[in-house]
């Protein structure tokens, strides 16, 4: 994998517009009771699952620290 920095200002926009997706879908499905907006909604949650595992779960493939080693003498 490569090794890519980790932008703090990037995950928010993301998950702003994750947000803004999902809760606009939400506003359309109740203000018009139309079950075309149940997509959005769908789509904002996978997309927030995605992005949980790119950075909650991503650190599971390092394995633990390993432990100090103690010196003699």
């Amino acid at each position: 994998m490569l090794p890519l920095g980790f932008s703090w200002g990037a995950f928010l926009v993301y998950v702003f517009a994750l947000m803004f997706m999902t809760l606009g879908g939400i506003w359309g499905l109740v203000e018009s009771r139309h079950p075309a907006f149940l997509i959005p909604i769908l789509m904002g949650l996978f997309y927030f699952y995605l992005c949980w595992e790119a950075v909650v779960e991503g650190d599971d493939e390092q394995g633990p620290p390993p432990p100090p080693s103690r010196s003699q003498g």
